[in-house]
Order: C-alpha cells, then sequence, then structure tokens
C-alpha cells in the first residue's frame, strides 16, 4: 500500500458516489428484504465519540496530575493531537486498498492486506478482545458505582433511606441489574444511527460529572480541617501540596493520560454509520477539542484544589460515571454484534421479525 497519501495533510475519506466504497458488512445488517440503513448525522456521530472515549478516565486526571505534576497538563494536549492524528490516519487507511476500488471494512480486513491471512487472524483476535475487555470493565465498572453510589456497600445515597440486607452479596446484584441496563439498548439498536439519544445522554452525563467536580473544586477551596472530612479518622491533615514535574512518577501519568483517549477501535464503526462519512475528520477534531477541555478543567481544578489528597474527588461523581459507562456500552458491543450478526450465516439467512435484533 503507498503510504504517501497517507503523509498529506487532506485526511478526509474519498467521497464517492459509487456505493462500492461504503462499507459492505462490518456494521450493516441485512434479514431478507429488510436492509438497515440508519445513520448518525455530524452531531451524533460527535456524541457518540464524546461517548466512547470520555468516560471512567475523566475521573482519575487530578489524581494523575498529582503523579505527574503541573506540567503533565501538555501531556494531557500532546496525547489528544497525537490521538486525533492518528485516528485520522487509521479511517484514511480504510479507502487506500490499491487492488480494488471497494473501501477496506475495518481493523481486521486492514491487517490482512497489511500482513495477510496472519495480519487478519492477529488483528481480529486482538481487535475483538479489546471491545469485549472493555466493555466487560465498563459492565465492572457500573455495577462498582451503583454499588458504592446508591448503596449496599459504602457511603450510598440510599443506605439511610434504605435497609440494605447484609446477608445478601450486593456486588453480584448490582452487577445483574448492570448487565440488564446495558442489554436492552445492544438488543434494541441494530446501528449507531439509531442510538443517538442514548449518546448524548451519556455526553451530557459526563458535562454533568465535570460540572460538578469544577463547582466541589470551587466551593472547597481552599482545603482545611473542617471541609477535608477525611473517611479516615487518624489521618492527620496537612494543606495540599503541589509538584510543578514529578519525573519519578511521570511514566504512569503518561500511560493514565493514553488510557483516557482510548476509543480508536470504534473508529471504523462509528465512521461507517455516518450520513456523510467524508465529515469524519472534522467531527472527529470537535470530538478531540472538546474532550481536551473537558479533561484540562477536571485536572486544573481537581488537583488546584485537592492536590496532593485528590482521591476524595472521586466521591461525588460515581453516578454520573455509572449512567455514562452504560451509554458507552452499547457502542463498543455494535462493531462486535452487527459484525456477527452479518458474518454468521444464521443471521444472514431471512429472519422471521419475531426473532430479528
Amino acid at each position: 500500500m503507498d503510504a504517501l497519501p497517507l503523509l498529506k495533510n487532506d485526511l478526509t475519506p474519498p467521497s464517492t458516489p459509487n456505493s462500492d466504497t461504503r462499507r459492505t458488512s462490518s456494521t450493516s445488517f441485512s434479514a431478507g428484504s429488510n436492509v438497515f440503513t440508519a445513520k448518525a448525522s455530524e452531531s451524533s456521530t460527535l456524541f457518540q465519540l464524546l461517548c466512547t472515549m470520555c468516560g471512567t478516565g475523566i475521573l482519575q486526571l487530578p489524581y494523575t496530575v498529582k503523579q505527574g505534576g503541573w506540567l503533565s497538563l501538555a501531556l494531557v494536549v500532546l496525547v489528544g493531537a497525537m490521538a486525533n492524528w492518528c485516528g485520522k490516519l487509521l479511517v484514511r487507511s480504510l479507502y487506500l486498498d490499491p487492488t480494488s476500488h471497494r473501501k477496506i471494512e475495518g481493523f481486521p480486513e486492514l491487517g490482512e492486506k497489511a500482513y495477510g491471512k496472519v495480519g487478519y487472524a492477529a488483528v481480529q483476535v486482538f481487535h475483538k478482545a479489546t471491545l469485549f475487555g472493555v466493555s466487560t470493565i465498563f459492565l465492572v465498572l457500573t455495577a462498582k458505582f451503583l454499588l458504592e453510589g446508591l448503596g449496599g456497600e459504602g457511603e450510598g445515597v440510599l443506605n439511610t433511606t434504605v435497609n440494605f440486607d447484609s446477608s445478601v452479596n450486593w456486588t453480584t446484584v448490582w452487577t445483574l441489574a448492570a448487565a440488564f441496563i446495558v442489554l436492552v439498548p445492544v438488543v434494541s439498536y441494530r446501528t449507531l444511527g439509531e442510538n443517538k439519544f442514548l449518546s448524548l445522554a451519556g455526553a451530557l452525563a459526563t458535562v454533568l460529572a465535570v460540572v460538578v467536580v469544577l463547582a466541589f473544586s470551587v466551593y472547597l477551596n481552599p482545603l482545611t480541617p473542617e471541609n477535608a472530612n477525611m473517611d479516615d479518622d487518624s489521618y492527620v491533615f496537612s494543606p495540599p501540596s503541589h509538584a510543578l514535574l514529578d519525573l519519578k512518577l511521570l511514566p504512569s501519568a503518561f500511560s493514565a493520560i493514553v488510557l483516557s483517549f482510548g476509543g480508536a477501535a470504534t473508529f471504523p464503526t462509528i465512521e461507517a454509520n455516518m450520513e456523510k462519512p467524508a465529515m469524519f475528520p472534522k467531527v472527529l477534531n470537535k470530538a478531540f477539542a472538546t474532550l481536551v477541555a473537558l479533561y484540562l478543567v477536571t485536572a486544573t481544578a481537581g488537583y488546584y484544589t485537592f492536590g496532593d489528597i485528590t482521591g476524595r474527588l472521586v466521591q461525588c461523581t460515581k453516578l454520573f460515571v455509572a449512567f455514562h459507562v452504560t451509554t458507552a456500552y452499547p457502542i463498543l458491543m455494535n462493531a462486535l454484534v452487527t459484525e456477527v450478526e452479518c458474518k454468521v450465516p444464521f443471521f444472514r439467512d431471512p429472519l422471521p421479525r419475531t426473532i430479528e435484533r
């Protein structure tokens, strides 16, 4: 594959009326005469990108700055720019198949074009492991935040009004509840274009979490023994301290920041579900600009107020993040589920309406 086109400043996917350039199976579904082609607008795509990338990572950023110091904020901007550029290269590469005029369907097919069958098998395994693994982590985190945020253990808001039976394993209960919650949108929406309101709700939940963190940080600044309210009775309060740069923990901060911009595994699916795929680079720019802004506000406000005791910041936003994670789960699973529906013969054959997804 000629790499020169990837080095051009214009990373916009080619726009052509030829339907062969569109993906044919990775995120579309056909059953008999029913072809599901719901597409996402630019605004819906923006919310899907934000919902996918901006999640639990936003709560760790004040602690991340604590590890690396104030100068680690520059890494947020740098890593955001790098992830944005790589995302554009990834989507652009799907249109650069030198052997045909068809668009490459996704990650596994891209691996096949580059390294043959071995590349296809390797990328297929790691891509699906990423989607399934991250989705599983999201499910576990949802249950954990519901447990600690609502009740059963920790300081849940319902602990004072509801008598939780201590003999019940509430971790299991909330895990099953979280699984049922995310199951509904997964089986209800065939394409990402249909779940635009879910993506919007997830993005708004993240924004609300940032607002809460910002308000919480402003209200408690400066931190004193009276408003610190530490859970550990043996803790001796000392004013928060700040560091300009901590080279010892900077690698750990860097890895956490990189994790906060994860989401590339879903980019081909999200782009393929757009009404105008050629607009994906511009939408991606908006998504990363918004993401970097939210991250900088959260990290700066949290670290400025709490300094080296930023761990307490997590307690006030668990329910918002739990809601966000449940809305991001269907987006991650859509790429996996729709590919199964397209490639497994049972789902490709005409199906009675009652058993169609």
